[in-house]
């Protein structure tokens, strides 16, 4: 990415939080995001010479896109961000209804051959400086994507690696019990929701296992389950894009 723009970005994203607390204090505001991005997230076959990652303007001003790539610190500065990936253009003019791509390659630098790495997609949406009304709040909007970096060759299919997780609830003291989740596949396996229980359930959202790995969910309501409850009902992310649900029993 060049310079000039990722450095503008970074300033741009840090006076946006400096701002928002005292802006949304004076006034009632609205922020309204005009872009639009086709798809959730994003695999990255080791195979493809390049992706392209459709984008759009469904408004009627014409706004500004900056879009750049992080390992996982949304809060990291993009001027110091090293990623073996290449996203162009890194800054564009989007006209009202118009719709574009930006090409996404990679660079070459060495990556885990057994297992998916992950990086983040950043969309940041600046709005066009123009005339406002009385009680209104215009803001750059940012979006964040998962970008999953598929090597060649891995066992098993994506798709079918969340119904080989173990499952072990490990007893806790007053704090509560902790759910294990074990990978044994090398693939991440993203939960849009998981729930915990029969009639009594335990939901959390945003749960992320990574390939060859565990992730640990704290329980703090749980003290004891009964036969019904040792039950994980999920809802995961497919590489489609779609939604899958389904359920595993917790082991002893």
């Amino acid at each position: 990415m060049g310079s000039t723009p990722i450095r503008a970005g970074a300033a741009a994203l840090r006076a946006c939080r400096c701002l928002l607390p005292g802006l949304l204090a004076l006034c009632s505001g609205w922020a309204h995001a005009d872009l639009s991005i086709l798809g959730t997230r994003f695999i990255y076959g080791a195979d493809k010479p390049a992706m392209s990652i459709r984008v759009g303007n469904s408004g009627r001003a014409p706004i500004l896109l900056q879009a750049w790539l992080d390992q996982g610190d949304a809060e990291a500065d993009p001027s110091v961000l090293a990623v073996p990936f290449v996203l162009s253009p890194p800054i564009s003019r989007l006209e009202p209804r118009q719709h574009t791509a930006l090409v996404l390659r990679y660079s070459g630098e060495p990556l885990p051959s057994d297992r998916e790495s992950v990086f983040w997609i950043n969309f940041l949406e600046v709005p066009p400086l123009g005339a406002l009304k009385d009680n209104q709040l215009r803001l750059a909007s940012r979006m964040r994507m998962k970008l999953l970096y598929r090597p060649g060759g891995l066992p098993g299919k994506a798709d079918e690696a969340v119904g080989q997780l173990r499952w072990k609830l490990v007893p806790g003291g007053p704090a509560g019990a902790t759910l294990l989740a074990r990978n044994p596949t090398p693939y991440y396996v993203s939960f849009a929701e998981l729930a915990l229980g029969g009639a009594r359930t335990i939901t959390v959202q945003g749960i992320t296992v990574e390939p060859l790995g565990s992730t640990r969910i704290a329980l703090p309501e749980v003290q004891g389950l009964t036969p019904d409850q040792a039950v994980v009902h999920y809802q995961v992310a497919t590489d489609s894009g779609e939604t899958l649900s389904g359920s595993a029993r917790i082991q002893d």
